[in-house]
């Protein structure tokens, strides 16, 4: 009897499951049942009943249409931006982002098919940074609700390797910016004026050339170093003669016709 009372028991647990499962099913529809054990376990844990993966189909309902939801997703991460109703909402300036993943028109402001994409694997540097930049801005102003299924997260949720290429290369372009940041510190752009009675161009140091305040003025050089592309590049630079190493000085060359001691310079440059 006692055994019987038991089987009685579990399936009673398994039917009430199965009836919150049904129930949560409907109240956020789900794509596959995983989904929907999301949920559940969301309810079990007293935390919002929304499922934390979305595939586009169910993301493009929160447009905010009727006075509903509005979802948007950068970089497959979904965000809850409801409380921009005025710019994500239908007729808003934004109401392109909603209901989508446009990562790459966070970019180039453009609305249109080729545009309106999670594709940014081809951008620039300085564009993946500016979209890690609006991730981070939505993480501080939303609420991020979960992943998208497709180029960024697979069916259970875990990052795509095309994910992680991108990602990969937002870290290793903010990297880059702070080397070239430290090297503009360091070598700082010279003033630059083309003179046209000699066709030649007036490059000089001073202590504010380039942008960069500092105590000392420096000689105007050709710097080769490596652009934000990571192509060979030279420009002229304000340097501190006696503070370069043996190393540093293999990248830097002397203008033709140009004292090496002197602060302003008349060169040609291509």
């Amino acid at each position: 009897m006692e055994g019987f009372n038991l089987k009685n028991t579990f399936f009673s647990c398994i039917t009430i499951i199965v009836l919150i499962l049904s129930m949560l099913f409907f109240y956020e529809p789900a794509q596959n049942l995983l989904c929907s054990f999301a949920i559940f376990e969301r309810f079990l844990i007293n935390t919002p009943r929304v499922c934390s993966l979305f595939d586009t189909t169910r993301l493009s309902r929160y447009k905010g249409v009727d006075g509903g939801k509005i979802y948007l997703s950068i970089l497959g991460i979904v965000f809850d931006v409801t409380e921009g109703r005025r710019f994500y909402g239908p007729g808003g300036s934004y109401s392109g982002f909603s209901g989508r993943d446009a990562s790459r028109s966070f970019i180039t402001g453009l609305f249109d098919e080729e545009n309106l994409t999670d594709h940014v694997s081809d951008m620039d540097p300085n564009d993946l940074i500016g979209l890690d930049t609006w991730i981070n801005t939505y993480k501080k102003k939303y609420k991020e609700i979960g992943k998208l299924i497709g180029r960024y997260y697979d069916s259970s949720g875990k990052e795509t390797d095309y994910s992680k290429l991108v990602f990969e290369k937002i870290q290793s372009s903010k990297m880059a910016k702070v080397a070239k940041n430290e090297e503009m510190a360091r070598y700082p752009s010279c003033n630059i004026e083309y003179v046209q009675e000699n066709q030649k161009s007036k490059v000089w140091c001073t202590k504010l050339s380039g942008g960069i305040q500092r105590n000392w003025i420096g000689v105007p050089r050709k710097l080769q170093s490596l652009d934000e592309n990571g192509k060979l590049s030279i420009r002229c630079a304000c340097v501190q003669l006696d503070t370069l190493s043996k190393t540093e000085l293999m990248h830097i060359n002397e203008y033709e016709d140009c004292d090496v001691n002197a602060t302003t310079c008349y060169v040609k440059i291509s």
